[in-house]
């Protein structure tokens, strides 16, 4: 509308112009309103393209260093990581009512490396290390932290996971147990994992 509407005007301008004497011709007319159709092609070019989505949100979410090790603190507080849209829950493979919070890592490889919060409750988390492809779909999900009540050999006790990353992805999680009577935890298990080529996180042989 606004285009036909600068038309308009330069058609009645034109006309009042010949009303009036001026001495310009036709062509000279016609080429000035070619050059106001030229503009606004050109202002319609130059509008900006509206971004994907995805990608805008994934691009806006803080980055976190590697290495990093389990802290009481962060697992508490999730520092710099955001509040996923629920629309993108399923982009972890999760449902939409589950309340989760994101963090970019440093990418690996062909690979986008996330860290994932899933909020349980008020007080407790559980974090996964994600791997995505270039167009931010999952590939994998390890889980590297979690608390849980467990009965050990007919001990009532807290079960923690604890995880270990080095700026190569090797992760290592060890799993400690603290009885309800007991004072210090004891270290009941470690595994370690790699990201292989695939983008899945591998099992791998702890050397001593």
């Amino acid at each position: 509308m606004k285009k036909i509407t600068d038309i308009v005007v330069v058609l009645a301008a034109l006309l009042l112009a010949f009303s009036c004497g001026n001495r310009k011709s036709p062509e000279d007319y016609a080429g000035m309103i070619d050059s106001i159709r030229k503009a606004e092609v050109e202002k319609e070019l130059l509008k900006p393209v509206a971004s994907d989505p995805v990608i805008a949100f994934f691009d806006s979410l803080a980055m976190k260093s590697v290495p990093m090790k389990y802290s009481p603190e962060f697992v508490e507080y999730l520092p710099q990581m955001m509040k996923v849209p629920e629309v993108y829950n399923s982009r972890f493979d999760y449902e939409s009512n589950v309340e989760l919070y994101a963090v970019k890592l440093p990418s690996y490889q062909n690979y986008h490396m996330m860290l994932v919060g899933e909020k349980l409750d008020s007080t407790n988390v559980s974090l996964y290390l994600c791997t995505m492809n270039r167009d931010y779909v999952l590939v994998d999900r390890l889980c590297i932290y979690e608390q849980k009540i467990e009965d050990k050999n007919g001990t009532l006790g807290v079960m923690r996971q604890e995880y270990y990353i080095t700026s190569k992805y090797e992760v290592t999680l060890v799993s400690c147990f603290r009885g309800e009577n007991d004072e210090t935890e004891s270290e009941e298990a470690a595994c370690r994992y790699v990201v292989n080529k695939e983008g899945n996180f591998e099992e791998v042989i702890i050397e001593l």
